[in-house]
């Protein structure tokens, strides 16, 4: 399941025009990379995955806590993120 912060949404709208409500379709993508994405002392992870229905790659940021997932940003892949997908398939 996955979950976010009401007030974290609201902000990932403002700043990159996604919502949390649609790290589904990175998370559960057949077709994703997964990479560790450490900050401090939380081991955080990053999916970039192509997302066909949207026509982008995106990257999502999350925590996996017990049987849940905690999205922190869902964003449009940088360069270097795009570049990393495309040379993993």
């Amino acid at each position: 399941m996955i979950i976010y912060d009401e007030v974290k949404r609201q902000a990932n709208l403002l700043k990159h025009g996604l919502d949390l409500l649609d790290a589904t379709l990175v998370y559960h993508a057949p077709n994703k990379v997964t990479l560790e994405s450490p900050r401090g002392n939380e081991a955080r992870l990053m999916d970039i995955a192509l997302v066909e229905v949207m026509g982008v790659v995106l990257a999502l940021v999350y925590v996996e806590r017990g049987n849940e997932v905690r999205a922190i940003s869902l964003r449009p892949a940088s360069k270097v993120e795009r570049r990393l997908y495309e040379n993993s398939k």
